[in-house]
């Protein structure tokens, strides 16, 4: 996954394997930019961005959109945070998923909305997938991400 660097306009590549070595990682994935609750989830993460810092959690957002798109978003907003370009969609197909094409029927494939915390030894710790993609994700599944990612050890009852 990768996002254009406002500097330079190169494209920079994230590995989130790289990143794990450093702190636990929350994913937010989101179906398009420029979107009402692909705002919210996303403006929501930037007035939130202490709150991960503080836990030691690394925040990243995720949509199959181009680059381009999301970098002319992204500066709108001043999110804090990278917003990356899951293109191919593997990222996304793998955590939470696509939409069906007849949801999106313009956009051949479409990133699904969802959190998915990963824990610093790889592990998904959380996953959150609304049933409809027009829902945001709630405080309590934001928190919920947050403390999973980064509890040393899965949580086991």
């Amino acid at each position: 996954m990768g996002e254009r660097d406002r500097d330079t306009r190169k494209f920079r590549m994230y590995e989130l394997s790289e990143s794990l070595r450093d702190s636990p990682v929350v994913l937010h994935f989101f179906p398009a930019p420029f979107t009402m609750t692909c705002e919210e989830q996303m403006c929501t993460v930037r007035d939130r961005v202490d709150s991960y810092k503080g836990e030691g959690v690394t925040v990243w957002g995720v949509t199959g959109f181009p680059p381009a798109i999301i970098s002319a978003w992204a500066r709108q907003h001043h999110f804090g945070v990278p917003i990356l370009a899951d293109y191919d969609h593997k990222v996304s197909e793998q955590y939470v998923g696509l939409y069906s094409p007849d949801q999106f029927p313009n956009v051949a494939l479409t990133t699904k909305r969802g959190v998915v915390a990963v824990g610093q030894d790889g592990t998904v710790r959380h996953v959150w997938i609304p049933e409809g993609s027009g829902v945001a994700p709630p405080d309590d599944e934001i928190q919920a991400a947050i403390g999973a990612a980064s509890r040393r050890r899965p949580h086991t009852a």
